[in-house]
């Protein structure tokens, strides 16, 4: 497609390239020869026995010099290998696994075009650093929260200045690192609108995606800012992301989706595109034609039976350390004079509906009752909430059990918008 990101299509290795760095590793490794068996002697009489017998060897190293070499050997063919597989993965995936991958979405988010990629598995986290720091002005209000707002556009807002800081999977580290992000690039909005979903505070032992594990190191620098003892490193590290780096199936997927695809990613003044997704300038996504054609009705009642199924005995998980933090987080924004508003994104109502009465309902209202006591104990709005009938979005304006369109979106941010309007706001 027009626009395709020239830096990044020269950092990329060919496919006949990495199979000779893959295949030559292999040939260049020698192959051990077999001993043949030898015949055992018999000996025939006494003396031909006490001939016989083995002369005691001198005791040397068990380890011979052709077996240490042929350990060298392997040791170096393994990291060659495993770099191969690291630089296929950063090269052929480098929205999601690059240094700088993200560096290129922000400067044409920068000169306010749109940037085309090929799904949202993307690290999203470093763009919004990169994003930050390339904003013109600080944007009045900015919105934290997870992807329940990706198509959350700027008209959202009705007209206020609006930017939707969303990240994928966000938890209670998420919000610390975020505002740290914000205080990084000096760009402490006015008013600030956290969203927090259902498992927000889940323990790091509950979570099962490792999409969180790049805000890591925002997370500890801003528990440094407060005061807080960070988590342990141990429960920090991004094992899951490191296996995944070096996933050999990783790098299959990456370079075959790379050379089989019709349109690659980079920057574009479409708003829409028929097999890439979108990132705008403003923070939002739309969707491919071919996503939207995937995402019927039949389709969202289908994913949200099978999130019913998957969370009805699996109800939200509060950890303690993360409402502490979250409180202190909290003090100290008050104290640089931003306004916060809390905000809960609704369900879709199939799924809503299905699991009343189950363990997770129950688990949903201890999180919506602990958000009730953080307002009250920080004198701020809570705003929205997780029962979709209260805000007024029907089932067909969401995609699966959670993420909703811009129209539910924009129901849901009616109440701020109308707070603002009354406070003389634009």
């Amino acid at each position: 497609m027009n626009g395709v990101n020239q830096s990044l299509t020269a950092e990329v290795m060919s496919t006949d390239e990495l199979v000779q760095l893959i295949r030559g590793s292999l040939l260049n490794t020698p192959r051990v020869q077999a001993i043949a068996p030898q015949a055992a002697k018999v000996p025939q009489t006494a003396a031909a026995f006490q001939a016989d017998l083995p002369v005691a060897a001198p005791i040397t190293n068990s380890t011979s010099k052709p077996s240490r070499f042929y350990a060298l050997v392997f040791a170096v063919a393994t990291i060659v290998g495993l770099v191969g597989v690291w630089k296929g993965n950063t090269t052929y995936g480098p929205e999601m696994y690059g240094a700088t991958g993200m560096v290129p979405v922000a400067e044409a988010h920068a000169s306010n075009k749109n940037y085309a990629v090929f799904d949202l598995n993307l690290n999203i986290r470093a763009l919004r650093d990169q994003q930050l720091a390339r904003l013109s002005k600080t944007p009045e209000i900015i919105l934290l929260g997870a992807s329940h707002w990706q198509e959350g556009h700027r008209g959202i807002a009705q007209g206020l200045d609006f930017f939707n800081a969303h990240i994928h999977r966000d938890y209670w580290e998420d919000l610390l690192g975020m505002v740290d992000l914000l205080i990084r690039h000096d760009r402490l909005p006015k008013k600030l609108i956290i969203s927090i979903r259902d498992n927000q505070f889940a323990p790091v032992g509950k979570r099962k995606d490792f999409l969180w594990e790049p805000g890591i190191p925002a997370y500890r620098e801003m528990a440094a800012r407060l005061g807080i003892e960070p988590e342990s490193y141990w429960k920090t590290l991004p094992y899951d992301r490191m296996r995944a780096l070096l996933s050999l199936p990783m790098l299959f997927d990456n370079l075959t989706r790379w050379h089989n695809a019709s349109e690659r990613p980079g920057p574009t003044d479409s708003k829409q595109s028929e097999n890439l997704d979108m990132l705008l300038p403003d923070g939002s996504i739309v969707w491919s034609a071919v996503h939207k054609q995937l995402f019927s009705q039949e389709r969202a009642m289908r994913e949200s039976i099978a999130f019913v199924n998957k969370r009805l005995n699996d109800p939200p998980v509060v950890d303690p350390k993360g409402v502490a933090a979250f409180d202190t987080l909290l003090t100290f924004l008050k104290e640089k004079g931003v306004e916060v508003y809390l905000i809960n994104p609704p369900f879709n109502p199939i799924f809503y509906d299905a699991v009343q009465g189950s363990p997770y309902a129950e688990g949903l209202g201890r999180i919506e009752t602990l958000m009730q006591d953080i307002a009250t104990r920080h004198n701020i709005p809570l705003l929205g909430s997780f029962n979709p009938h209260k805000i007024g979005c029907e089932a067909v304006m969401y995609i699966d059990a959670e993420h909703s369109n811009e129209k539910c979106l924009t129901k849901l941010l009616e109440p701020f918008v109308a707070m603002q309007r009354a406070k003389g706001g634009a």
